[in-house]
């Protein structure tokens, strides 16, 4: 009887959905002649699979829906071929058509942006017990889109997984290495204590991987030791793929080394409105310098005051000098000067960013090899660096948009640092197709309560009430209720005034709505007390307020700076391990070196991508997460 149910309801929902194919087949492009005709011979073939479809039995249908939704897919066509799909029941399939359908609703569900959908039909246990059935090429054609939407959804222990099975299927070489360097890239993605983890693997091959990434990020800091280690790895490992053909970073140590700058030219403010700042960022920069190792060079560094020379003539006294690289300056609107200049006579890593159209980040760009044609390594390029708000944003909106939310709500401080966030995350958001329920924003402590009632439409629910209370003249037991069209929240706080925001959200009766903020809400500095009103917030932050390495302590030895520093040191730090790798950044986009701000790639306009670390307030504690808790379930 459910089986007949469903063949009537799948039935009548597919006649739904090829009505409104038929007519949108109509509507095809005529913009050029030769398209034009492409475009009508396309439409007439699919009229054609939908009338057929219409009249098939229904053990033919699918076959049929199939057979157009591959032909949209072969002109971009990918949102409708995902919803023409959808209307198969892949229960009521033999198994040679679920194969196929498989093979095509997840080339369907990545193409449309259905990450969550893809990874649910990739992972259906029907598919392993058909596996068999399958020729070798579904069966790579399987494997390579559970990496590459593994790897989207951060769950880079199950890409790499897929792409060591992968391996087995690839013949020619140029394939294989494409493997191997996404291999690489999933576990220098992976948190150091799962890479530890993944050494004591059953498998050789994995165990090697994972041993050469571990001691590789062990001994980032230091181009020497890491070189020394890798030639280690090899020396145990002559036959595993990696030793063969090592990874494009890794092949670029020895270049880095004998090219190093000797002397770098910090132009860094000593006065006004910056000096502050400066000298944090100079006090991380020291700290790593220091840290380096006694018995490894040393470049000399020179410092010049930026607050009152124009940035031109100081880069220019400070090349004169003998600088081979410049750091800094920290003021945007120097680095919009030094953005003007026609030609740079030595490469610049500014730490701050231009005003300048946003770039593809590296995760975006192909993956390649190290070119290793032509001159110098450190050429004159202006790169820039910094903590921009842009970057946190995008990351939540990112994480929201991954764990299957739609509609949000913000609630932010009506000032103006926080409108780059805010703006970012709204453009991110809809680009993802979620929808912007309120903006709403707080003046100061005494605003949050009138805004979040307002913001939850509670004022109406009270009003709703006197007025029935009015018709029926009685008194009744009342519970205000808030809106139910917002499903997360983001959030820009100072940890003070998140403190309070929290439990009024509460209060409102919008306490189980999920919140993710900004590096703003957390300082490096715990409380277990204060911020237990914070449980549940997920935020993205600082590595370098989780991981207390030799550095971190230095200062906290001798800085005497207020927490809010921390992540002013931590920029000055990844200066300091950022600058001997340019060149690898810029040669190879999709390498990622782990740094002290997060984890950091290099754009195609020379622009340093950060991507933080996801932490959670737990018991007034905030916990650093692993992939594995970030990870969205398999449905959708």
């Amino acid at each position: 009887m459910q089986t007949k149910l469903a063949l009537i309801l799948a039935t009548t929902a597919i006649a739904l959905l090829l009505a409104s194919c038929s007519t949108q087949v109509e509507k095809g492009s005529t913009s050029a002649p030769d398209s034009a005709l492409n475009q009508n011979a396309l439409e007439r073939q699919i009229n054609n699979l939908v009338r057929q479809a219409r009249q098939a039995p229904a053990r033919e249908r699918p076959q049929i829906l199939l057979q157009a939704a591959q032909l949209l897919l072969e002109q971009n066509q990918n949102d409708w071929a995902y919803n023409l799909i959808q209307t198969i029941d892949p229960a009521l399939i033999g198994d040679y058509t679920f194969i196929t359908y498989t093979d095509v609703y997840s080339k369907a569900a990545i193409n449309s942006g259905h990450f969550i959908g893809a990874r649910k039909a990739l992972s259906d246990p029907r598919l392993e017990a058909v596996w068999h059935l399958q020729t070798a090429a579904q069966q790579q054609r399987t494997l390579e889109r559970r990496a590459e939407i593994e790897s989207l959804l951060g769950d880079y222990r199950q890409s790499l997984t897929a792409r060591l099975q992968l391996g087995q299927y690839l013949a020619d070489d140029s394939s294989q290495q494409f493997n191997n360097e996404a291999i690489w890239q999933d576990l220098m993605s992976l948190p150091t204590e799962e890479l530890d983890a993944l050494r004591q693997s059953e498998q050789p091959e994995l165990r090697g991987w994972s041993e050469l990434a571990y001691i590789s990020r062990n001994n980032a800091a230091n181009l020497n030791e890491q070189l020394r280690s890798v030639e280690r790895w090899q020396n145990n490992w002559p036959q595993h793929p990696a030793s063969i053909d090592m990874p494009s970073d890794l092949q670029l140590l020895r270049s880095l080394i004998s090219q190093q700058p000797k002397q770098i030219a910090l132009l860094l403010p000593r006065q006004g409105r910056l000096a502050a700042a400066a000298s944090a960022v100079l006090d991380g920069f020291l700290a790593a310098y220091y840290n380096l190792g006694k018995d490894e060079p040393h470049p000399v560094i020179r410092q010049y005051d930026s607050s009152s020379t124009d940035i031109n003539t100081l880069l220019d006294r400070a090349v004169g000098d003998g600088a081979e690289l410049i750091i800094g300056p920290l003021a945007k609107e120097n680095v919009d000067i030094l953005a003007s200049r026609a030609q740079l006579p030595v490469p610049v890593l500014a730490l701050n960013y231009q005003d300048s159209q946003a770039d593809k980040p590296a995760s975006q760009q192909p993956l390649a090899a190290p070119n290793m044609n032509g001159a110098a390594l450190f050429t004159p390029e202006l790169y820039q660096f910094g903590l921009a708000p842009e970057d946190e944003a995008k990351q939540v909106a990112h994480l929201a948009h991954l764990m299957g939310h739609k509609r949000a709500m913000i609630i932010a401080p009506d000032i103006s640092w926080a409108e780059r966030s805010v703006a970012t995350f709204i453009e991110q958001w809809k680009s993802y197709g979620g929808e912007i329920i309120l903006d709403s924003r707080y003046i100061g402590a005494g605003d949050f309560s009138d805004v979040i009632k307002t913001a939850m439409r509670i004022n109406n629910s009270e009003e709703r009430h006197k007025q029935l209370r009015t018709i029926i003249y009685t008194n009744m037991e009342f519970e205000p209720r808030r809106r139910k069209d917002i499903d997360v929240i983001f959030l820009i706080a100072t940890p003070k005034d998140a403190r309070q925001i929290k439990p009024t959200l509460a209060f409102h009766y919008a306490g189980n709505i999920p919140v993710f903020a900004t590096s703003q809400i957390y300082t490096g500095e715990t409380d277990p007390k204060g911020d237990r009103d914070l449980n549940g917030i997920r935020f993205s932050t600082l590595p370098w307020l989780f991981d207390q390495g030799a550095e971190a302590r230095d200062i906290d030895t001798y800085a005497d700076a207020p927490q809010a520093y921390n992540r002013l040191h931590a920029l000055g730090a990844d200066a300091f391990h950022l600058y001997p790798r340019l060149p690898q950044l810029k040669r190879l986009p999709q390498t990622r070196l782990n740094g002290a701000t997060g984890v950091l790639s290099m754009k195609s306009n020379k622009q340093i991508s950060r991507q933080p670390v996801w932490a959670e307030f737990r018991e007034g504690i905030a916990q650093q997460l692993s992939t594995q808790a970030l990870t969205p379930a398999a449905t959708e």
